[in-house]
C-alpha cells in the first residue's frame, strides 16, 4: 500500500514572482514538501511491515522443517536400535548351549536360557525406564585395570582401580578401600579369577576384622573364579577392603576379557 502526494502549479512569470515573495505560499509549499517526505517515510514503513509477517512465516517453516528432520533421524536411530536388539535376542535363542569342558577359556561360557525368561527380557528391552537413585544411596563396583596382579605376599591389599560405579564416592580405588559414609546394613561381594598352578586365599575385612574368606585352586585343570558375598552391618567411618590371606597365595591374580577380578558393594538399609 502506497500513498502519493504531488503538487503542480503553473502561473504566469509575474504572478509566479509575486507568489514566491508571498510568505504564506512559501510556507504552504514547505508544508507540502514536508508532507511528501512524511508520505515517503510512511510508504517505506508500510512496505517493511508488509514484509515482516512473510519473513516470520518463512523462519517458522524452516524451524519446523529442521525439527521434523531431527525427529525423523531419531526415529530411524531408534528403529535401528530395536532391530539390533531383536537380532541379538534371536542369536541368543538360536545359539546351542554347550557344557564347559575345562581348560583355559577362549570364549564366554553359554548358560541355559529359559524361553519364558526371554519373553520377559524382550519386553524389558523395549520398556526400559530411567530411574534416579535416592540421595542417600551408596554403591560401588570396580575391577583391576591390568591383566594380572602379583599378590603372593600375605595380607596384600587388593586395590581394584578401574571404577565403574561409585555412587556416594565412598570407594577409594588407589587404596582399594571403601569407607562407609553412614551406618547401615551393607552387601559386599568380590571375585578372584585364577588359572593354571595359581591359587589364592582372600579375605574381606570390615574395620580390620575378617568377615569372610575365600579360597580357589584351579589345579591346572580349569580357568575359573571364586566369589565371596557377605551381608554385614557397617558403622559410619569403618573401612572395608579385600586382601590376601596369611597363607596359600601363589602366582598372579587374573583379570581379562575372559573374566574380571572385581569388588562391589552397596547399602541395603
Amino acid at each position: 500500500m502506497f500513498i502519493a502526494a504531488t503538487s503542480s502549479t503553473t502561473l504566469p512569470a509575474e504572478t509566479n514572482e509575486n507568489v514566491n515573495n508571498n510568505p504564506d505560499w512559501t510556507l504552504a509549499m514547505k508544508k507540502i514538501e514536508d508532507l511528501q517526505r512524511i508520505v515517503n517515510i510512511q510508504n517505506n514503513r508500510i512496505s517493511t511491515l508488509e514484509k515482516r509477517p512473510i519473513d516470520a512465516d518463512v523462519q517458522l517453516l524452516i524451524q519446523l522443517q529442521c525439527t521434523i528432520t531431527t525427529q525423523y533421524e531419531q526415529i530411524f536411530q531408534l528403529e535401528e536400535r530395536v532391530r539390533e536388539l531383536e537380532a541379538t535376542i534371536r542369536d541368543e535363542d538360536n545359539q546351542p548351549n554347550t557344557p564347559f569342558a575345562g581348560g583355559p577359556l577362549l570364549e564366554s561360557n553359554q548358560t541355559d536360557i529359559n524361553p519364558k525368561t526371554n519373553l520377559f527380557r524382550k519386553a524389558r528391552l523395549l520398556n526400559i525406564q530411567p530411574t534416579k537413585a535416592p540421595a542417600e544411596s551408596v554403591a560401588f563396583y570396580a575391577y583391576f585395570s591390568s591383566s594380572s596382579i602379583p599378590a603372593t605376599s600375605p595380607h596384600y591389599i587388593l586395590a581394584f582401580d578401574k571404577v565403574i560405579t561409585n555412587v556416594g564416592n565412598a570407594y577409594h580405588p588407589h587404596m582399594g578401600t571403601f569407607i562407609a559414609p553412614r551406618s547401615g546394613l551393607y552387601v559386599f561381594t568380590w571375585t578372584i579369577r585364577l588359572w593354571g598352578h595359581r591359587y589364592h586365599n582372600t579375605e574381606l575385612l570390615v574395620d580390620n576384622n575378617v568377615v569372610h574368606i575365600t579360597f580357589f585352586n584351579p589345579a591346572n585343570v580349569v580357568d575359573g573364579s571364586v566369589t565371596g558375598i557377605v551381608v554385614v552391618h557397617v558403622d559410619e567411618g569403618d573401612d572395608v577392603l579385600v586382601r590376601t590371606g596369611s597363607r596359600l597365595n601363589v602366582g598372579d591374580i587374573g583379570n581379562d576379557f575372559n573374566g574380571r577380578s572385581s569388588f562391589a558393594g552397596w547399602i541395603l538399609m
